[in-house]
């Protein structure tokens, strides 16, 4: 963590100002040390780079999904800049890459750094990334060289921040966590008057076939065998829809024949097979995913007094949600 990153931080439970107190120091970057507050008594460790403020006490599911998902990261941490860009701009339609510059950006869910990179390349003053999963240190290896990104180890529910942010985001997290709606709400409040909050999750229209089928397979064999395994079955998978692109989809393309879910497929050999694999490996192993509807993710703007709110249909199989936090009266 860089010092600078301070300034945004605050205890966790009485949102009073932390004491850095730095152990071991590189390149600007403080690798260990302590965030102390004076007023609780607390300490939290900065390790390999990371402030930790995970709880000692997390529920069943929340551990579930964190190591899950961290796992997941630590074996697919490869970056692709310019493919990460644009799929970032479809993923939160209207919003372009001028809309970030200048501005103070919280990811919130921010796995292993994807969209930490792209937003500091937007011109985003201050990246701060968010996750509750080991994937944070991944994240840190992968925008070590940034100054203006940060990385914080934390539960969404509870994060250590001071808010004020100009924009806050949250890309395919939300439908994971055991509340949407409350984990909605609490990144949001992160956000100043006039700033702009915004999200991705999976839709629930035309994915009825993966509620039904997909689903139970998913909570009831999947999320609990050993990675290896669900990474044998990703990579199978993942092979038989690029057969089904090649084969099928692009024909119908050319064709000017219009089949089911051929947005979306056409979608994935942009991004490429392996990122199909991993897109593959997380339907399968997420102990936690809800498939929304879009009356659900405009609730969640409006409940929060988010009433400027644009919802955009993304690949016709998930929705995006883009609003401006009004100010205080």
């Amino acid at each position: 963590m860089r010092e600078r990153l301070c300034h945004f931080l605050c205890c966790p439970e009485c949102r009073g100002e932390l004491q850095l107190v730095a152990h071991e120091q590189a390149g600007g970057e403080i690798l260990t040390g302590l965030l102390v507050c004076p007023h609780c008594n607390l300490d939290f460790r900065v390790e390999a780079g990371v402030p930790r403020f995970v709880p000692a006490t997390l529920s069943y599911e929340k551990q579930h999904t964190a190591r899950n998902f961290g796992t997941s990261w630590k074996i697919w941490h490869g970056i692709d800049d310019e493919r990460y860009r644009w799929q970032l701009l479809k993923w939160l339609t209207p919003l372009t890459a001028g809309d970030f510059r200048a501005k103070t950006v919280l990811d919130a869910g921010c796995g292993k750094g994807r969209h930490l990179r792209v937003l500091a390349q937007f011109g985003a003053s201050d990246v701060i990334g968010v996750d509750l999963s080991e994937a944070v240190d991944v994240a840190y290896a992968n925008t070590r060289t940034l100054d203006n990104v940060h990385v914080i180890q934390a539960d969404l529910l509870n994060m250590p921040l001071k808010g004020g942010f100009d924009m806050v985001l949250s890309v395919g997290v939300l439908h994971h966590t055991p509340d949407p709606a409350r984990s909605f709400s609490a990144i949001t409040r992160q956000v100043r008057g006039g700033g702009t909050a915004a999200c991705w999750v999976y839709g629930r229209e035309n994915n009825g076939w993966i509620v039904r089928f997909v689903n139970p397979i998913r909570i009831g064999v999947t999320r609990h065998l050993p990675s290896w395994v669900v990474r044998a079955i990703a990579c199978g998978l993942a092979a038989i829809l690029f057969l089904m692109i090649y084969l099928l989809y692009l024909p119908a393309e050319v064709l000017s024949i219009k089949l089911f879910y051929q947005t979306y497929m056409l979608n994935l050999k942009a991004l490429g097979f392996a990122e199909c694999r991993h897109i593959v490996y997380d339907h399968l192993v997420a102990p936690t995913t809800f498939y929304l509807r879009r009356a659900e993710v405009e609730g969640w703007f409006l409940e929060t007094g988010i009433s400027k709110c644009t919802i955009s249909w993304v690949n016709r199989n998930s929705w995006s949600g883009v609003g401006i936090v009004p100010a205080p009266a």
